[in-house]
């Protein structure tokens, strides 16, 4: 497989879209009894929701029909996976494939970003 640098021609296209968004965290404020949530992108393939959540609040155990990235923003989380349960903090990623069940317990106040990877239509 060649590269395209390789034959003088540049990688990529000047095609195509960019969308910034900035402010995500405290954008979902949590009520006293569940965590907020917002949609912050949406696009054909896409769908980006962030989550705000109190220290001690959780998603029961759930699933999610697409493919999903886990981010978490700020704080720290327990995610439960069916053969084991991850201690999150900042700046990790978890993938998850379609359907897999999952729960999410914040250990301390937390923002964490869901993105739903969905099919071409």
């Amino acid at each position: 497989m060649s590269d395209d640098r390789e034959h003088g021609r540049r990688a990529g296209t000047d095609e195509g879209t960019a969308t910034h968004h900035t402010g995500i965290i405290g954008r979902a404020e949590p009520s006293a009894d569940r965590p907020g949530a917002t949609v912050i992108h949406q696009d054909e393939t896409t769908k980006v929701v962030a989550f705000e959540f109190a220290e001690g609040q959780e998603l029961a155990d759930h699933a999610a029909f697409h493919p999903i990235l886990v981010q978490l923003l700020r704080g720290r989380v327990e995610f439960g996976l069916p053969d084991r349960t991850l201690d999150l903090r900042p700046g990790e990623i978890v993938h998850l494939t379609a359907k897999l069940r999952h729960r999410v317990r914040a250990l301390e106040p937390t923002t964490l970003t869901v993105t739903m990877l969905l099919p071409r239509s």
